[in-house]
């Protein structure tokens, strides 16, 4: 193991260590997570639109103000989230870089997936170039979790020069499993998800992606509520053209081929106890992507940047702005690092 964050983070480079400390969320993870906005932090203000190829993409820029040199970050959410599920990272990072955040085609506030759209990963990726260009960003920082952490893969291996650094939250190159591809989600699983739209359409599609069973197994049935209740906010600003999307065709992908093409520096971070995108989907990228760093949050679930805000902002901005070695001292004894 090459470094790690005492007894919270296992940081790899080399192969998998587990590391099985409990880690639990505190009350103040959930006052960060669920904190009522302030001028400072209030997202719609900073909103800005941009057209892209059939229709706008939804951004906002928290900049620090004219004349501060600091690093761009750009973030993208996963599904079926919008750009508000950052706001424990953007408190975090609010000052010390321009952070820039994105509503995926049919989240939030932009427009829905075009009729007909067959690869929508791809329609995804080209919306992030067009808004790479808008800013003049060469060589900066993205962050994608989930279906994002997929289209920020796919991004930095067809646009190297676009991203200097990249972290990958429990994505993955592809999500089904399939020959050759023991890892993600079954057959049974498919069939469950699509029996839940057939049954309760958009609302029972959401609720089988929520499910606390499958996701948010890592904390207690009290913050379970807290951050239900913000995704669903969320969720239901979400399309029903993009909920299936993801079932008719992000699913799909196989991106393994063009891994080897990654030429960013990344850091990968995964859960141990994450089905959705299980740990072995870490191991896979660490071999695959030259640059590569993998961090396992013990104890942690599927929205592992939600459930352990305090762990994954102290990684990220190790990371990404202090391009520092990934170690913290030991937690003292009797003392559980959060």
């Amino acid at each position: 193991m090459a470094s790690s964050l005492g007894a919270a983070v296992a940081v790899r480079s080399a192969p998998r260590h587990r590391v099985d400390a409990p880690v639990v969320a505190t009350a103040a993870d959930l006052a960060l997570l669920g904190r009522p906005s302030t001028p400072a932090h209030d997202l719609d203000r900073h909103r800005r639109l941009l057209a892209v190829a059939d229709g706008r993409i939804a951004y906002y820029v928290d900049d620090p103000g004219p004349g501060v040199d600091v690093p761009a970050i750009v973030w993208l959410h996963g599904l079926p989230l919008d750009a508000r599920a950052w706001d424990a990272q953007r408190a975090h990072f609010h000052g010390r870089s321009r952070n820039v955040f994105v509503d995926l085609r049919g989240c939030g506030a932009s427009d829905r997936i075009p009729a007909g759209t067959r690869d929508v990963t791809g329609l995804y990726v080209a919306d992030l170039k067009r808004l790479f260009d808008r800013l003049d960003l060469h060589g900066d920082a993205l962050v994608g979790f989930g279906v994002a952490g997929h289209v920020g893969l796919r991004f930095a291996a067809l646009y190297p020069d676009a991203v200097g650094r990249l972290v990958v939250i429990n994505g993955s190159p592809r999500f089904r499993r399939g020959a050759g591809w023991p890892w993600g989600i079954d057959d049974a699983g498919i069939r469950q998800l699509d029996a839940a739209w057939a049954s309760g359409g958009p609302a029972g599609l959401i609720d089988a992606m929520l499910d606390p069973g499958r996701v948010l197994r890592d904390v207690t049935a009290v913050e379970v509520a807290v951050i239900s209740a913000r995704f669903r906010a969320m969720a239901a600003r979400t399309g029903a053209a993009t909920l299936t999307a993801f079932l008719d065709g992000i699913s799909r992908d196989d991106d393994r081929d063009l891994l080897p093409a990654i030429t960013a520096a990344t850091l990968l971070v995964t859960s141990p106890i994450g089905r959705e995108v299980p740990p072995e989907v870490g191991l896979y990228l660490r071999h695959h992507i030259a640059a590569s760093l993998l961090a396992e949050i013990p104890g942690a679930d599927h929205f592992v940047f939600a459930t352990r805000p305090r762990l994954v902002n102290l990684l990220l901005d190790q990371f990404l702005l202090r391009h520092a070695p990934l170690t913290l001292p030991l937690p003292r004894e009797g003392h559980r690092e959060r």
